[in-house]
């Protein structure tokens, strides 16, 4: 059985700007990681400007060796005057909720089948393939035309709708993570699991110091 997806929070200690540069380049070292072993990333939310975020949230899927970055990282830097500056940012992991289609309550389920067809009515089916399937007790709704039969739509739209569900589920527990990292936004900067420095030929990128 695959591993659930993981949902990891990279945040930026308060400070200069710096620090929100270093949390965009830990999700780059997330993203070159995830690649080079087939895994995906996607961008669920951002909080500040795209290259100094103060926090960047991101679903890892196929990646279980991420688990290294979990905990707090520290950047060691030149400062203006000559003077070694360090920047602290922390990535913490959850496990992201998920919802087979089979466990969608299908008395809450209602479906529609009709006509797919182009922009303009070009090209329509006879056959309603189509579906539409929408979820009552949430009011969320899922139209899926892009197989050519009636139970390939179907099956595409309740994975997509059980995908749907489960994100309208997990919403009070990220707003409660929000609120949290708000009301605490100093990160703990003792025992960093890694320790970093920016790249000698790239001042966008960071590499692991090993020594």
């Amino acid at each position: 059985m695959n591993a659930a997806p993981l949902t990891l929070t990279i945040s930026a200690g308060r400070g200069a700007r710096a620090a929100r540069r270093f949390t965009a380049q830990l999700a780059a070292v997330v993203y070159e990681r995830c690649a080079a072993v087939g895994g995906r990333v996607v961008q669920l939310s951002r909080v500040g400007e795209r290259e100094a975020p103060a926090r960047v949230v991101l679903q890892v899927d196929g990646c279980p060796a991420l688990a290294e970055l979990v905990g707090t990282h520290l950047l060691l830097g030149a400062g203006r005057r000559g003077g070694r500056r360090r920047w602290f940012a922390i990535v913490e992991r959850c496990v992201s909720p998920s919802l087979t289609p089979a466990a969608l309550d299908r008395g809450a389920l209602e479906r529609r089948f009709v006509r797919a067809g182009g922009p303009g009515g070009q090209h329509v089916n006879k056959r309603a393939t189509a579906v539409i399937v929408t979820h009552r007790p949430t009011g969320l709704r899922v139209r899926c035309d892009g197989r050519r039969s009636q139970a390939q739509n179907q099956a595409e739209a309740l994975r997509a709708l059980a995908r749907a569900v489960a994100e309208h589920r997990q919403r009070p527990e990220s707003l409660r993570r929000v609120r949290a990292w708000q009301a605490r936004r100093d990160v703990t900067t003792h025992a960093p699991v890694m320790r970093w420095r920016v790249h000698p030929g790239r001042s966008d990128a960071i590499v692991p110091i090993t020594e």
